[in-house]
């Protein structure tokens, strides 16, 4: 052979230039690769964002977007914009003007119009409406996990922090927020001007403004304002904003002293948003609420004020967990939400002193997580994502409920102190950035002898519920395990005669889930478990413990409706339970009820707004009767349409119960094109009413004339995921399956999986977790099988 000793060095020399200036290849969404080779390559980045919004909801908006940088290597650069070349109408690169290459929902900058160091790029665009949000009245901008890209062209990815300017031209009588203060606001042509301050360091999913006619309520808070942005017109639920910043307050004080770091974005506001499609969302400097969770009715639950409190708390435990400190990527965004509703928890248990926490912790995060853990849909708690275009299927009940169980497990095995001091180390070496698990565990191996790393991957890596060995005594009293723990015959026994005297709140509702869980596994039957829960609800004094039992209720429905009802409407009217827990069955009862002689009681509540002794109803309880009952009574549907419309004074709640009502009509052609109109993206934009709408279309009542919707749902899954928020998949299908339980809606779910072996394993998680009580029943119905 011959050699070469020139050329073969020069080869070399080739081959490595190539490797490293590597181009990824375009392709739609973000790619793991892609943005790893960005991360490499890009530093120091700010966005300068202009947006004009015009007064009607029915003309475009329009944007700007300047990028500077520094850029190492070479090769061309990919920015991520999802509307396509149609919306892009201007590119400068470095001072000169470029045809805008646009394919696979990126923008390809030619590597010749960059230069290493300092770069800007100008786009000129019109965004998408979807990010946006558009009503009538107001628009809010939502960007989690990866729709930055569809408002304005991006580097889309959680570890390209970057400093964000905006201005906003707007119509004269809007207000808005955003994550930076206010720095200049002009009028000018019937027209206003805001220019904000630049923010702190935030990848592009924290990036948010809303604007409109907002009102605004103004808190001091140690001389810096807070500002809470709403569109509330009742007089008794805007007597509660001051209840809602004191919780903000607290839950910032709580915060700031266990991490020892304050507050670490300039400012608080939030903005209560009517139709909000998430609880809330963490966005620093403009947090979004959603509205029914913030202003409570006439007579809230202690279950519904802890809810809005473990929000608020949620909410402000992400400035310091997710917003200061961010995942690199999307495998990890449990690290975010875990912590914030593991401190969520620990913030709300000063405000509630009369409530028992261990009973909270285990119904909000061990009941919600088994939901999803028991089910053939279940994930890791870290799950693989190799595009972020599939980043919101990783959210679910494991991320949110599971997680903190698991958190639980590693505070307790370091102990208080060196959890503390190893979370606070964490902050302070990755604030303003970003971070992975593996590193957190770095971090906390050196506060401990435990083999954190083996814990991790039994916990975090693996999935499932564990399964423990067969008892024959109360397992898991404590209520600090986590999972399936089969009973004998005679431990179910002794829970069933023993279940309501047991000393504790968290043993009687750690044993009410075991039977539950040993109901579904087919150790019980629904009929032995209905007078349990019948004796459970009479003497149960814990509204946790009492409103988990109703919860359990609906399962044993499904088997024996009328004893259920029977006991509904007999807890409803009972004067020997706390009021609370009246109130409970009868909402329950509203929804499940099928005796006329108890439909007709409940149409004189409706009708003269008279409830049943002793109960106080809100007008979101009077809204849902009126549907219920219009379901009920075709006959006087048009009566109740009226009589309901002139009982709603605020404009957002009207426009909602207009656009829910034709759902509840009896022609089931209307109905069908209601649910043909669903399937159209911009009829379901709001995802609150869209739900609403899909869930009454296929109510029980009405389940055999629903059965068409199933298969047509179920096709248009990836298209749900493709123009819809994060939990709006698994939201559609359950709202969609939910209704039904007969043999037909289970052959039809089964006949479109077994056609579709291929289907993308995140999206199909979220249907065989929806479609699990259907397809596995603890009792066969019509030959469906059980879990044993």
């Amino acid at each position: 052979m011959k050699h070469f000793p020139f050329v073969f060095p020069c080869l070399i020399l080739l081959l490595a230039l190539t490797a490293c200036t590597k181009v990824s290849p375009v392709e739609s969404g973000v790619s793991r690769n892609l943005a790893r080779d960005r991360v490499a390559r890009i530093s120091d980045l700010r966005y300068d964002l202009t947006f004009s919004i015009p007064a009607s909801q029915e003309e475009p908006c329009s944007g700007e977007v300047t990028l500077r940088f520094n850029l190492g290597g070479k090769g061309p650069l990919q920015l991520d914009f999802r509307p396509g070349a149609e919306a892009v109408y201007g590119l400068v690169v470095n001072g000169r003007e470029w045809p805008a290459d646009v394919r696979d929902e990126h923008i390809v900058i030619p590597g010749k119009a960059l230069q290493k160091g300092p770069n800007e790029i100008a786009v000129s665009f019109t965004p998408d409406d979807a990010p946006l949000n558009r009503r009538p009245e107001f628009l809010y901008s939502l960007l989690v996990p990866d729709r930055a890209r569809t408002l304005f062209p991006c580097f889309d990815q959680p570890d390209l922090k970057a400093r964000f300017t905006l201005t906003l031209d707007l119509p004269a009588d809007w207000a808005a927020v955003s994550n930076g203060a206010v720095k200049e606001e002009s009028l000018s042509g019937g027209r206003k001007h805001i220019r904000f301050e630049e923010s702190a360091p935030l990848p592009t999913y924290l990036f948010s403004f809303a604007t409109g006619k907002w009102d605004i309520a103004s808190f001091d808070r140690d001389g810096q304002p807070v500002h809470i942005y709403h569109r509330e017109t009742d007089p008794a639920k805007l007597a509660q904003l001051p209840e809602i910043f004191r919780q903000i307050d607290c839950a910032l004080d709580w915060m700031e002293d266990y991490t020892g770091i304050p507050m670490p974005f300039p400012k608080y506001d939030c903005v209560i948003v009517p139709g909000f499609q998430f609880g809330g969302m963490e966005h620093p400097g403009a947090i979004l609420f959603n509205e029914s969770r913030m202003f409570l009715g006439e007579a809230p639950t202690d279950v519904e004020k802890l809810s809005r409190t473990d929000l608020i708390s949620h909410e402000t435990a992400h400035l310091w967990f997710g917003d200061a400190v961010t995942m690199e990527w999307f495998d990890d965004v449990w690290t975010k939400e875990v912590f914030a509703g593991h401190f969520a928890a620990q913030i709300t248990r000063p405000l509630f002193p009369e409530i028992d926490f261990r009973t909270m912790d285990f119904r909000n995060f061990n009941i919600r997580a088994y939901e999803e853990d028991r089910t053939a849909g279940t994930t890791p708690i870290r799950q693989r994502l190799d595009n972020l275009q599939d980043a919101g299927l990783i959210y679910g009940n494991i991320v949110y409920d599971k997680s903190p169980v698991v958190m639980r497990m590693l505070a307790d095995t370091l102990g208080a102190d060196a959890f503390r001091k190893g979370l606070q180390e964490y902050l302070h070496r990755y604030l303003y950035g970003n971070a992975t698990w593996p590193a957190l565990i770095d971090i906390l191996d050196k506060y401990t002898e435990a083999n954190l790393k083996a814990w991790s991957h039994q916990w975090v890596e693996e999935k499932g519920m564990p399964a423990y060995p067969e008892s024959d005594a109360l397992p898991n009293l404590s209520a600090l395990g986590y999972g399936y723990y089969p009973m004998s015959s005679n431990a179910i026994a002794i829970a069933l005669a023993s279940v309501t005297s047991l000393e504790k709140p968290y043993e009687r509702l750690s044993t009410l889930a075991n039977l539950y869980e040993n109901m579904l596994h087919g150790r019980l039957t629904p009929e032995q478990m209905s007078p349990c829960l019948e004796e459970v609800l009479r003497k149960e004094k814990d509204p946790l413990v009492a409103s988990s039992a109703l919860g359990y209720l609906g399962e044993v429905w499904r088997h024996c409706p009328a004893e259920v009802e029977a006991l509904l409407h007999g807890l409803a009217k009972s004067g020997d339970i706390p009021a609370q827990v009246r109130l409970s069955a009868f909402r329950s009862l509203v929804h499940l009820h099928r005796d006329a002689t108890v439909d007709e009681e409940l149409w004189q509540v409706w009708l003269r707004q008279q409830p049943l002794p002793g109960l106080q109803l809100s007008a979101e309880d009077y809204n849902t009767l009126a549907c219920e009952l219009a379901l009920r009574r075709p006959a006087d549907r048009e009566r109740i349409r009226q009589v309901q419309r002139s009982r709603i004074s605020n404009a957002d709640r009207l426009a909602r119960f207009d656009y829910v009502w034709p759902s509840l009509s009896p022609d089931k052609a209307v109905r069908d094109s209601v649910f043909l109109s669903l399937l159209e993206p911009g009829n379901r934009a709001t995802e609150p009413w869209a739900l609403e709408s899909l869930r009454l279309l296929n109510h029980p009542l009405r389940q055999q004339e629903a059965l068409g919707y199933i298969v047509p749902a179920l096709d248009e899954m990836q298209e749900i995921q493709r123009t819809g928020d994060i939990f709006f998949p698994k939201n559609w299908i359950t709202a969609t399956l939910s209704g039904h339980d007969s043999p037909e809606a289970a052959t039809l779910v089964r006949d479109w999986l077994d056609a579709h072996p291929d289907y993308p394993t995140l999206l199909l998680n979220k249907i065989l977790q929806a479609a699990d009580p259907l397809l596995f029943d603890s009792f066969p119905i019509g030959g469906r099988p059980c879990r044993r």
